[in-house]
């Protein structure tokens, strides 16, 4: 069954960014990017998008077209990347995670998608597109559930009926040309994120550092008990899965792996902490032991603030 296109607001982000302090050079650009965008003009946009990200590389605006030419022009997973830088430096904004979400529609990660637009929600409950997509990915969701049971009993009249009320859903086109966000959530917001940038500040590197080996410990202690749920909290609702795997593949590989060992025993050593814009990075020893099985590795991790809680974006080894 087909799904129905998700929106992917290309121009209702420009109402969020009226009041935000641009840089000159890519201010000027705007207007003529957004018209070649309105004409289809993708390659002369993209042209002149990266001359605007030359001059003014953190303007979120400019990047959110980056973002969009790419959508366009069939470089998903560069969109993907885009939107996804900024949606950890302007966490505020919730176009960048909607857009994200479509993307990982896409590609069929529902899961991912449904977690990533109730971020975008929280960020800003009024967002209206978000909750519509949102409401798509659960009947997705659902009508793959109900063509499961059709395989298993193909004479399942409650699935049959409720499968065809799913495809009827699609039908619906929603209006969303209202969809906007008013100035004073905008400035409720940019006082949140002020609020939020000024604690951070007042947070030393030394507390940060003693943040993270908490941190650290915490989900190496889950690992440990094979306490999944603890483990599985450990990671940012975007973590950068491995393989291109799913959230929900990727969290029961993890359980499988860990779950069935006997005991766990790890070690770590050599924690060092590096500070990198929003993100904190650290590198470790890893001593893990499982029966007879001892390996040695070194292990980095590079963490994330998400709800005033440092979780696991990226994890590689080696």
């Amino acid at each position: 069954m087909k799904m129905k296109k998700i929106y992917l607001p290309i121009f209702l982000i420009t109402t969020i960014f009226v009041s935000l302090s641009l840089n000159s050079y890519a201010g000027n650009n705007l207007e003529e990017i957004k018209r070649l965008l309105k004409n289809g003009k993708y390659s002369r946009a993209e042209k002149l998008v990266d001359k605007s990200i030359e001059k003014a590389p953190n303007n979120p605006e400019v990047l959110f077209y980056k973002g969009i030419i790419e959508t366009n022009i069939g470089k998903n997973n560069e969109a993907i990347e885009t939107f996804r830088k900024i949606t950890e430096n302007f966490p505020e904004l919730p176009e960048p995670f909607n857009n994200l979400a479509v993307l990982y529609a896409e590609k069929g990660q529902f899961q991912l998608a449904k977690e990533i637009l109730e971020r975008a929600i929280k960020t800003n409950p009024s967002y209206l597109t978000a909750h519509i997509n949102l409401g798509d990915i659960y009947t997705k969701m659902a009508s793959e559930a109900y063509n499961r049971a059709l395989e298993i009993d193909k004479a399942n009249n409650i699935a049959i009926t409720k499968l065809s009320m799913i495809t009827q859903l699609f039908n619906y086109q929603p209006n969303t040309k209202n969809t906007e966000i008013k100035s004073t959530e905008l400035k409720k917001t940019k006082e949140v994120k002020e609020a939020k940038e000024a604690k951070e500040i007042k947070q030393t590197k030394k507390e940060l550092t003693k943040d993270i080996s908490n941190a650290i410990e915490i989900w190496k202690t889950a690992w440990e008990d094979k306490n999944m749920k603890g483990y599985l909290a450990s990671y940012a609702a975007n973590f950068q899965y491995p393989n291109n795997m799913s959230r929900s593949d990727w969290e029961e590989y993890r359980s499988v792996r860990i779950t069935s060992k006997k005991t766990i025993d790890i070690s770590i050593s050599n924690i060092k902490v590096k500070f990198e814009n929003q993100k904190i990075i650290a590198t470790f020893m890893q001593d893990y032991k499982s029966g007879k099985f001892n390996q040695i590795s070194k292990k980095t991790l590079v963490f994330v603030n998400e709800d005033d809680k440092w979780v696991i974006f990226e994890e590689t080894s080696g």
